[in-house]
């Protein structure tokens, strides 16, 4: 074997290999004979460590980063510099025919996916434009390739109807080129089916990545920690419930990357890269409604549009029904669905288009309440406007400490936001609109049921698919 690479005096090797088995820069020959390229990454920790070297003493010498060398040994450097390579390879004192085939070594792109080929899973991306979204998107497409030691799971979340689905997925589409072993999609709470739990979906991942699962969860999640450091994968995961449901998948100086869209906020999920979305803008929303249905049929019909865009409460996925709703009736003027959204009592049941449904999204957020927290939202319909804990106080709980703690697990819901504050500076909070609406059917149906019962009073709900359980 040729050697190339001496240690300096003082050390304790003498010689090692160099970055290529015969100096020339080509690997081991495959079955048919050819040559196959060495990876970058290989060869410099080959060289590193023939040279008797750690990360940080090579940082030292060529006066990079501790941090970009990493990035270089884990294939994290897409396209590393040359100046860069140059560097390395003076401080790794290569003759200048193995300096010239360093520089021109591929990068380690980890092992292919055994199995068949890389899963391509993600759903088709929005066709529509996603207004007032554009700034958000892009961020997220930043931090899915950010290069960094620790992997930071992007996460997106925020009330019923918001539209994280849809913004996850335009941002997922637009990295998949980062991402060459395969971009896998799991929606963990679809429709009324119970959610899925963190060791279904290891399985469910390991088989998207070509791995058979062992069947022992401990060994699963290993498995899929192992596949997911050595390859280059997006997992996108939609309507997440909890934090057990994104660890198993997180993996420190991976190639990998978690895209999340969460039902309630993930506080105990570690270094996590957060971004809230919620209603859009006045001006964003109508753009979003003139976009659907088309401007030379909005713009005559201003006032209507202002007032369908008021009733949907400037939430997207509301918005993107009323823009279907009058896509599929040309015939239909602006203001026949403004006046039939005006009325709030019905407004729920209008906001349907196929199997598109406002209702069903809010539903899926308040059947994973818990029972004494479903029971206070429900018994703060009566009030209008701003609350605070006073008024708690008065309609749920006579415990202060026991209101604030309910206000705060709403909030982390997604089914109350923080206000304005009031003048002493205290803390005010909002049911979201559709909150609001989706609870005051419930309980309205609930006192129509007062005479069936010989008291007159409230009764439970029965739990069905249709009608969820208030208390």
């Amino acid at each position: 074997m040729t050697t190339v690479l001496r240690a300096t005096a003082g050390t304790a090797c003498e010689e090692g290999p160099s970055p290529t088995a015969d100096g020339t820069g080509r690997g081991p020959t495959d079955a048919g004979g050819a040559r196959r390229p060495q990876a970058l990454a290989t060869a410099l920790i080959r060289a590193r460590e023939a040279a008797c070297l750690t990360q940080e003493e090579l940082a030292e010498r060529s006066g990079l980063s501790v941090r970009a060398i990493r990035n270089l040994e884990t294939g994290h450097t897409a396209r590393p510099r040359k100046q860069s390579l140059r560097l390395l390879a003076t401080a790794l004192r290569l003759p200048p025919a193995a300096s010239d085939t360093f520089l021109r070594l591929p990068r380690d792109e980890g092992p292919p996916a055994p199995g068949g080929p890389e899963p391509a899973e993600l759903p088709a991306a929005p066709r529509h434009r996603l207004v007032g979204r554009e700034e958000l998107i892009e961020a997220l497409r930043t931090d899915l390739t950010r290069n960094e030691p620790a992997q930071r799971p992007a996460v997106v979340v925020g009330p019923a109807g918001a539209g994280k689905t849809a913004v996850v997925l335009r941002a997922a589409h637009g990295v998949c080129d980062h991402f060459p072993d395969g971009q896998v999609f799991v929606d963990l709470h679809p429709g009324s089916s119970p959610p899925m739990t963190a060791d279904t979906l290891v399985r469910r991942v390991l088989r998207s990545v070509g791995c058979a699962a062992t069947g022992h969860p401990e060994e699963d999640r290993a498995q899929l920690r192992n596949t997911l450091s050595k390859r280059r994968v997006l997992v996108v995961l939609d309507n997440v419930d909890s934090e057990a449901q994104v660890r198993p998948l997180l993996v420190d100086g991976g190639r990998s990357a978690v895209l999340v869209a969460a039902r309630r906020e993930l506080s105990a999920l570690p270094a996590q890269s957060r971004r809230a979305v919620g209603a859009l803008g006045q001006q964003d929303a109508y753009q979003l409604l003139e976009d659907l249905v088309g401007a030379a049929r909005a713009r005559p019909q201003r006032s209507a549009a202002l007032s369908i865009v008021q009733s949907c409460t400037r939430l997207p996925l509301a918005l993107h029904i009323a823009g279907l709703w009058l896509t599929a009736r040309p015939h239909r003027s602006l203001r026949d669905l403004a006046d039939r959204l005006v009325d709030e009592r019905h407004r729920l049941d209008s906001l349907v288009v196929g199997d598109l449904s406002l209702q069903v999204s809010v539903t899926a957020y308040f059947r994973q309440l818990p029972p004494p927290v479903r029971a206070s939202l429900c018994r703060l319909e009566a009030i209008r406007g701003d609350f605070g804990v006073e008024e708690m106080a008065v309609h749920v709980t006579p415990s202060r400490r026991l209101a604030v703690d309910l206000l705060e697990e709403l909030t982390h819901r997604q089914m109350v936001y923080v206000s304005t504050p009031d003048r002493d500076g205290g803390t005010r909070y909002r049911l979201h609109d559709a909150t609001r609406l989706y609870v005051s059917h419930l309980v309205e149906q609930e006192r129509t049921r007062r005479t069936a019962t010989p008291t007159g009073e409230l009764t439970p709900l029965t739990g069905s698919a249709d009608t969820p359980q208030l208390w």
